[in-house]
């Protein structure tokens, strides 16, 4: 879409895979050589520098019907350049407001942080680069930014438990860990919202079915991190401990934290 909210009519899939090549690298020049071996996956035909020069011209008048000569697209030595206004690619935006919210929950503006990440996450429709991932670069691109979408999502459920909001999450947060099962960090936050929720026993069949999940598919344990909210939730203890060190999930995924 252009930054006036219209859409951009007629892009053949060549034209979504070159604007999506700029659009991750807004305001750099990207080189014909890097651009051709990215959307030809390091095997360009002898055809591809040809061809590119046509994708260029047809996507710089999709851009701009009228003159394309105005067109954002640039040449510049060597390659092309896409000029993007400031806050008009999602990914970005996404980005600034994650870390907006982060900052917020660092600083205890739980509520603050659970509105920003709530901002953050509505700007998704679906998984990133849909139709695009036969595209190697593509596809790593999407999946980082599915990734983050993911970290993001169990932000919010973390800054949601430090709220008192377990009761109103529960369903949420089943849901999610149903859809990734190998994902340690959103069945520790079910048991502690299921905990919370009066709902002890339930909360140690979670980790039970996690536990059975990751030795039947990986051969490993759950981390001590899980363990421990565990026993904590055995002996009675409301896990605040525990829940601390989930307040610093937004770290880097560690080994233990296996991915769906």
């Amino acid at each position: 879409m252009k930054p006036s909210g219209d859409v951009i009519a007629g892009l053949a899939p060549r034209h979504r895979q070159l604007l999506a090549l700029f659009l991750l690298n807004p305001n750099i020049a990207v080189h014909r050589d890097t651009l051709i071996d990215l959307l030809w996956n390091g095997r360009p035909t002898k055809s591809a520098p040809r061809n590119l020069t046509t994708y260029i011209a047809q996507v710089r008048r999709r851009l701009s019907p009228r003159d394309p000569s105005v067109s954002p697209l640039h040449t510049v030595e060597g390659g092309y350049l896409l000029s993007v206004p400031s806050g008009s690619v999602d990914a970005a935006v996404f980005n600034q407001l994650v870390a907006q919210g982060r900052i917020a929950r660092d600083n205890g503006d739980y509520h603050n942080a659970a509105r920003i990440f709530e901002s953050a996450l509505n700007l998704w429709r679906d998984d990133a680069l849909l139709g695009m991932r036969h595209v190697d670069e593509l596809a790593a691109w999407a999946e980082r930014l599915d990734e983050d979408r993911r970290a993001v999502t169990e932000d919010l459920f973390d800054v949601r438990l430090t709220l008192g909001h377990h009761h109103e999450i529960v369903g949420g947060l089943a849901q999610w860990a149903r859809r990734h099962p190998l994902r340690e960090r959103p069945h520790r936050q079910l048991m502690l919202a299921l905990h919370r929720s009066g709902r002890t026993h339930d909360a140690s069949a979670s980790y039970q079915r996690l536990r059975r999940t990751l030795v039947d598919c990986l051969g490993t344990e759950p981390s001590p991190d899980t363990q421990a909210i565990h026993q904590r939730i055995l002996t009675g203890d409301d896990p605040s401990s525990a829940l601390a060190r989930l307040h610093a999930g937004h770290r880097p995924l560690q080994e233990s934290d296996h991915r769906s």
